[in-house]
């Protein structure tokens, strides 16, 4: 298979890597936020009475836990005298920031799934090409081509080398007030590390030089995985089989 047919189908793979990133990035924040995160109190919405859709005002209420039980020890005077009055009074509960410890294993476990999926689809197809390509050169059709994995990834991986150069040239006054959580969404599929790396910017405007080359630098994973993919196959070499051998 040629190398850039090759490229163009792991191109693809690798978008919907990111897609499925992101869905398991929101999926595992949800996970994440009911373990580490808690209940700090709520939006309240004031209708006139039962029959009225539309609220005609809001206000934020806070828990106050005085005694360190984990419960609220505050009273919500506004609500009373809403109630008291007929209006109804309807709560949208508040959660805390997922941040520290929580964010930390938030961001590690989602980012090694990411990892699993990224090998999955940067490396299967190329490394059946290698494994194919092995017995091609066996009998003389093709000659050997060590690289041709890592030109594999490089093709693959260009929408997203596209992306990383776009955030510097959004940088250099296009747009720098670019946020750097949409670049991150863009690349679902590393969107873990994308945000360990540009932590504290909030914009593109707010990056240095060695974040910006630290997320290039993340864009040479699917190549280099790419490239090994391709050199395991060639040398007929399954890690999976000499893990599970190595066992017994």
């Amino acid at each position: 298979m040629g190398i850039f047919k090759l490229g163009a189908k792991q191109m693809g793979s690798l978008i919907v890597a990111a897609i499925i990133g992101v869905f398991l990035t929101f999926s595992m924040n949800v996970i994440f936020s009911a373990i580490f995160t808690e209940e700090i109190g709520y939006t309240a919405y004031v209708y006139e009475d039962k029959n009225a859709t539309e609220a005609f005002t809001q206000y934020e209420y806070r828990y106050t836990d005085s005694d360190g039980d984990g419960k609220d020890d505050g009273v919500d005077e506004k609500r009373k005298e809403y109630e008291a009055k007929g209006n109804v009074v309807v709560v949208q509960m508040q959660r805390s920031t997922l941040e520290g410890k929580g964010k930390a294993v938030f961001l590690t476990v989602t980012q090694i799934f990411c990892l699993v999926m990224v090998f999955a689809f940067a490396g299967d197809r190329v490394y059946k090409q290698g494994l194919k390509d092995a017995n091609l050169a066996r009998i003389g059709s093709i000659k050997y081509d060590r690289l041709k994995g890592l030109k594999v990834g490089l093709i693959g991986n260009i929408p997203f080398f596209l992306l990383a150069i776009l955030m510097i040239v959004l940088r250099l006054g296009v747009a720098p007030g670019f946020i750097t959580v949409w670049y991150a969404f863009l690349n679902g599929h590393f969107y873990p590390i994308v945000i360990a790396i540009v932590r504290g910017a909030r914009t593109v405007a707010e990056l240095s030089v060695t974040q910006f080359l630290l997320v290039f630098a993340v864009q040479l994973i699917v190549p280099a995985i790419s490239c090994v993919a391709y050199i395991l196959g060639l040398k007929e070499i399954n890690l999976g089989e000499k893990i599970i051998l190595k066992k017994r």
